[in-house]
């Protein structure tokens, strides 16, 4: 019978259902982490993006320690979900799925956290501080790309990518895909953010409306830019890593804030360049946090899935020659 009767032995067929049990644990386990902590730190994230923006727009960018330490503390529940995917996409999916319903919450208003928040931000002001910059579209697109990587790098696990530069310089190739995309993003988010905070004394966040002509293609082609980003660390982490935490979270969410703080150069009324960068540091501080914590994930399931390829192969090699 040889490696027919070893193929269709009970002890063959028992081994099959134990894979398939552990696949479905597997998947049970990433979507069941990522359904209960993801609405967390989605709802965590966009409040404390809103509160920051809300203090920068009347020339406090620090004062809110509360929204600085909540985008701190919700990107690293978004990098233990990641990290949960290392043997599925499942938890991904599901932080996917959340975020539009999150995100559609956060469009109507009523996705925030009040008592974690300094500043006094109700509905209205939520609704501005992400429509002019479209985060929830922007962190959607980042987290289905996201998905979408760790299953493609998963499936191919052990085979050549269909990029032909990148088959030679993998990791040069990803960074050069990574660093553009990261200052796009910047760039797209800077423009689109609105330049004059006249009046927001009177009218709270939402006055960053008024008299702004909302530039939705540009927000959409910055979240295409983390999307991008993100979709970059299948052929280098190294360089989707460098890329968002140097060019996107470290000016954003430090350099430019204690550097307005320490000179003077707050947000004043009137219009100003330096209007749109204060406005646009809180969305590309939470966006780049969460798209550099996300990205672990494509990491750890390269990693996990090569370990299993290596694991079958050896397991093929050392069973031998079947006997007759």
């Amino acid at each position: 019978r040889g490696r027919r009767g070893l193929r269709y032995s009970p002890l063959y067929t028992r081994g099959m259902t134990l894979l398939q049990h552990r696949n479905f644990s597997a998947r049970l386990r990433s979507g069941l982490f990522a359904f209960i902590f993801a609405p967390v730190a989605l709802v965590f994230l966009g409040s404390s993006m809103v509160d920051v923006q809300a203090l920068a727009s009347v020339g406090q960018p620090l004062a809110s320690v509360e929204g600085l330490i909540g985008m701190a503390l919700a990107s690293m529940l978004i990098a233990l979900i990641a990290l949960n995917c290392e043997e599925s996409s499942a938890g991904m999916v599901v932080t996917f799925v959340w975020s539009l319903v999150v995100g559609a919450a956060q469009f109507l208003g009523v996705a925030r956290l009040p008592l974690l928040m300094k500043s006094s931000v109700g509905a209205e002001d939520m609704f501005a501080g992400v429509l002019w910059c479209l985060y929830p579209v922007c962190l959607s697109l980042m987290l289905g790309a996201c998905a979408l990587t760790i299953k493609s790098v998963r499936v191919r696990a052990g085979k050549d990518t269909r990029m032909p530069l990148a088959r030679v310089h993998r990791h040069a190739f990803g960074t050069t895909v990574a660093l553009p995309a990261s200052v796009a993003a910047g760039v797209l988010m800077v423009a689109a953010a609105p330049s004059d905070s006249t009046n927001v004394a009177a009218m709270g966040l939402e006055g960053v409306l008024e008299g702004h002509t909302l530039m939705p293609l540009l927000a959409l082609g910055a979240g295409l830019a983390f999307a991008l980003l993100v979709v970059s660390a299948r052929w280098s982490i190294t360089g989707t890593q460098i890329a968002t935490w140097t060019i996107l979270v470290l000016p954003s969410y430090v350099i430019l804030p204690v550097w307005a703080s320490l000179t003077g150069n707050v947000i004043v009324p009137g219009p100003s360049i330096m209007t749109k960068f204060a406005l646009a540091s809180p969305p590309l501080a939470a966006l780049g946090m969460a798209t550099g914590c996300a990205s672990m994930g494509v990491l750890w399931a390269r990693v996990r899935a090569l370990k299993n390829l290596d694991a079958s192969q050896d397991a093929l090699a050392n069973e031998g020659p079947a006997e007759g």
